[in-house]
């Protein structure tokens, strides 16, 4: 049976750690294997980073998504898929500093960053789960960029069902309405750990401009293609 999150965090933090990639002691995330993770790298659609030819694709060329543009450092497989879902569902949260790291620097000097927001669980989840996974690497990206973290910026309103057991035709359904912004200003960008359709981003990017952003920026650790 799985060791519970918050105990597997105890755990963590007083055995030495073990590389999720390599098996050796020293780090849970060696810096070497972090440069061997598999990047999500272009050629891409530079607004929603789906992969493709190259310049926008047609989904947001016909139907713009509510946030500017959207970046992942890394493809959803293999170690990385490993380390998130450790992270996620374990407790094992030092993975995330490194990964995060990683997705802050591959953003684009153009984007002028004012806030920091995590895209948050409902309170039931994370009273659950005990933390809330994005909300880490928000803490670290906003250090990395040297911007105000903006926990309390967005709030999701109602619970909804896990969007990765949901058709992709599904998810932007579940998110509708399921966030809550205010007194959003200037440029925001939004942090979670995985994204795949963009739906999540979509619905809390369009709550935070109806709450006054001018505009909203996305980074995940990792993209699902």
């Amino acid at each position: 049976m799985p060791a519970h999150p918050l105990l597997a965090a105890l755990t963590e933090a007083v055995l030495p750690q073990r590389c999720i990639a390599c098996g050796h002691f020293g780090a849970a995330l060696h810096s070497h294997c972090l440069a061997a993770l598999p990047r999500a790298e272009e050629p891409r659609c530079p607004v929603c980073w789906t992969p493709g030819p190259g310049g926008p694709c047609t989904r947001c060329l016909e139907e713009p998504p509510a946030f500017e543009a959207l970046r992942a450092r890394f493809r959803f497989e293999g170690d990385v898929r490993r380390a998130l879902l450790e992270a996620k569902f374990r407790g094992k949260t030092a993975l995330l500093a490194p990964l995060a790291v990683a997705a802050a620097d591959v953003l684009p000097a153009a984007w002028h960053i004012d806030a920091v927001v995590p895209v948050p669980l409902h309170r039931g989840r994370q009273r659950q789960r005990g933390y809330n996974q994005a909300a880490l690497i928000a803490k670290t990206v906003a250090r990395r960029l040297d911007c105000p973290l903006a926990a309390g910026l967005l709030r999701r309103s109602r619970a909804t069902a896990p969007q990765a057991g949901l058709p992709a035709a599904e998810r932007a359904t579940n998110l509708r309405d399921a966030f809550e912004a205010h007194d959003a200003v200037g440029e925001v960008l939004l942090i979670d750990d995985v994204t795949t359709t963009g739906a999540t981003f979509e619905a809390a990017a369009r709550a935070l401009k109806h709450a006054g952003a001018n505009s909203v920026y996305a980074l995940a650790i990792a993209r699902e293609d």
